[in-house]
């Protein structure tokens, strides 16, 4: 029986999916969403056309809070990444987080890590704040139910596995698109592993293209390698519990999650750097709220020291 290509919302605690009947006026509008919808909220090739959250929707006003705190928490991250690597971040063709000029323990262990740690939250805040600023457009302009924006990200920092981070807890903007040209060619070629490795391999595709978008040469070696070990890592995965029975999780689980992320995350921050990433202004009119924050707090910091001599 061939599926209904569109669902109506669930009235209450109404598991049931109903079919959404097509009308004329409703062709356009649903065109457009699907143009837009990438994650399939309401439509038949989504996982989970309407998923169920843990808590209520945010009022209005608290997602216009959390829009400006996802904002702040981005360009703070940025700000702190072009301090610590000024000549990357005060040149347009690019230059690396790497200073050889350092010792090698601080270059790579102390700047290197900061700066994976602040790619990371860099990169959630930005997708997130965006988000944020368009559910703010769809619920308080075009008045769409809160169930049409469900939250983009599952608390990615909590994930104890690499298959959890990528499949549940990071954002799934690309799924259906990885899954299609990625997974199932992968799949039906080299089981489980080509599954994964497809997926991941679409994905290191797409960021090799954006990045090649910057004008500044082309990296297939630091963008496509950290998705492709992302890969590899829920590869490795599963055959550690397919070799010992155990499930990757608990905080052995997260401490090797974070550890493999950072570690390529860093190497893919580098590529970026190199061409021209850093240097980018994103609050190019008016103050940068993140840049106030990091601001003040070195200076209130410099006061503390001195007040206290040290």
């Amino acid at each position: 029986m061939k599926r209904p290509l569109r669902y109506k919302l669930p009235k209450g605690n109404q598991d049931t999916l109903v079919e959404r009947r097509t009308s004329v006026a409703g062709v356009l509008p649903d065109a457009l969403d699907l143009l837009c919808n990438v994650r399939g909220v309401g439509w038949s090739w989504s996982p989970n056309p309407f998923p169920r959250e843990s808590t209520p929707p945010p009022s209005i006003a608290l997602l216009f809070f959390k829009t400006l705190l996802k904002m702040t928490a981005f360009d703070a991250s940025h700000y702190i990444i072009q301090r610590l690597h000024p000549s990357a971040a005060n040149d347009p063709r690019g230059g690396s987080i790497f200073d050889p000029s350092l010792p090698l323990v601080p270059r790579t262990v102390l700047f290197a890590a900061i700066s994976g740690v602040c790619c990371g939250v860099w990169v959630y805040a930005m997708l997130d704040a965006v988000y944020h600023a368009s559910a703010l457009v769809g619920r308080g302009v075009l008045r769409q139910p809160a169930a049409l924006w469900p939250r983009l990200f599952d608390r990615p920092w909590m994930s104890t596995s690499i298959q959890e981070f990528w499949s549940v807890r990071w954002h799934q903007f690309g799924r259906r698109l990885f899954i299609v040209f990625g997974a199932r060619p992968g799949g039906r070629l080299f089981g489980k592993p080509g599954a994964i490795m497809g997926a991941f391999a679409v994905s290191a595709t797409l960021h090799y293209v954006a990045l090649w978008g910057l004008g500044n040469g082309i990296d297939s070696i630091t963008i496509g390698a950290f998705f492709l070990f992302m890969g590899a890592g829920a590869v490795m995965e599963g055959a550690f519990t397919r070799a010992t029975g155990w499930r990757v999780r608990g905080w052995l689980g997260w401490s090797w999650t974070m550890l493999w992320t950072i570690l390529w995350g860093t190497l893919m921050l580098d590529g970026w750097a190199r061409h021209g990433m850093l240097a980018s202004e994103l609050f190019p009119i008016g103050p940068r709220p993140g840049k106030l924050v990091v601001d003040a707090i070195i200076a209130l910091s410099s006061t503390w020291r001195t007040l206290i001599g040290y």
